[in-house]
């Protein structure tokens, strides 16, 4: 993701207010949950400043590793992190300043002029689409796949963050062919091999999702032993192995 996705009203309202300050003297303060956009925000603003977190700046500040008069803007991200923020707030107030925090802090208010809210991709239906668009073609050209968007493997639970994994992780699931699949259960059983793993073991990771799948499929235990070619009997003890006699 290279730019902030300002398909909903309210990212568009944000995205027209920084856009505004960006010229002026004034510092910005960007709040939300992990993953809502917040450093892509501020590269919007200042797309030139480079980005510090906030308790790295701190630190370098402290053993005087790092010379403040060199910069003229500074995006700082996790301001919130700042241990000492009165002593961090003096020696960063000739810097134009754009700010990312996961909370409110009432003792930075006063160096803030401007401060905006992303709200958690939840409740911004519309950017959470593009956004899910964009992650699905990247992993698609990464993959070399043609994976369509489900939005039933979609995790919002971090945000952007979550997002792209699941997305992700669906787009290399759906594209593996026998090939990557054999290489990967390869590799997952020579691990195990390491942890006294057993042949029932083994089985068991084969096994139990196959059965679960089946069932979805086949929806009755009659379907599934016809298309497994399985014994009903045996089918029926597997199931109970695995899933106990309540599994229907």
């Amino acid at each position: 993701m290279k730019k902030f996705i300002a398909q909903s009203d309210e990212s568009k309202k944000i995205l027209h207010i920084v856009q505004m300050s960006s010229n002026l003297p004034v510092n910005i303060m960007i709040r939300g949950e992990s993953g809502v956009g917040k450093k892509l925000l501020a590269k919007e603003i200042l797309p030139s400043a480079i980005s510090l977190d906030a308790r790295f700046l701190e630190t370098s500040i402290i053993n005087k590793s790092i010379i403040l008069e060199q910069y003229k803007e500074l995006i700082i991200t996790d301001i919130h992190q700042v241990l000492n923020k009165k002593e961090f707030l003096e020696r960063i107030s000739n810097i134009k300043t754009i700010a990312t925090s996961q909370t409110l802090l009432e003792d930075l208010e006063g160096k803030f002029a401007v401060k905006v809210d992303i709200s958690p991709l939840a409740q911004r239906e519309e950017d959470l689409k593009e956004i899910a668009k964009v992650y699905v073609q990247e992993a698609n050209e990464i993959y070399n796949s043609d994976v369509p968007l489900d939005n039933s493997d979609l995790d919002i639970s971090q945000n952007g963050i979550s997002l792209k994994k699941s997305i992700y992780k669906n787009t290399l699931l759906k594209s593996l062919g026998d090939n990557e699949i054999n290489q990967a259960l390869e590799y997952f059983m020579l691990k195990k091999l390491d942890q006294e793993y057993v042949y029932k073991d083994f089985l068991k990771v084969i096994e139990v999702p196959l059965l679960n799948m089946a069932k979805i499929k086949f929806k009755s235990q009659l379907q599934m032993a016809t298309k497994l070619n399985l014994n009903r009997i045996t089918l029926r003890k597997k199931i109970e192995q695995y899933f106990g006699n309540n599994h229907e």
